[in-house]
């Protein structure tokens, strides 16, 4: 993997980051715990960046969300939209799209 564009990914992320730390949530809960994830991928996202940057990111995210968050949850559905978007940006540039 060469070079990915991951600028849509990181406005998606940080969009779903702005809305999670609207309901101020409380210190060191499951959902504050998550907005240090979604900041972690959206830094190691920013130009210029790396596929591995954003992968070992997404990999720290995945592992918090098996091991914290219930997949039917509302946070288990974010994750799950991050995901795929993730999953979206790389078939892109597989494709040759992007």
């Amino acid at each position: 993997m060469t070079s990915v564009y991951f600028e849509d990914f990181r406005s998606i992320v940080l969009n779903h980051y702005r809305e999670i730390a609207a309901e101020n949530p409380e210190y060191q809960s499951t959902t504050w715990f998550l907005l240090r994830y979604l900041k972690r991928i959206e830094k190691n996202s920013t130009m210029p960046t790396t596929p591995e940057n954003v992968e070992n990111s997404m990999r720290g995210f995945i592992r918090f969300y098996v091991d914290r968050i219930d997949a039917q949850s509302p946070l288990g559905e974010r994750c799950i939209m991050i995901y795929e978007e993730y999953r979206k940006t790389l078939r892109n540039k597989q494709s040759g799209r992007t």
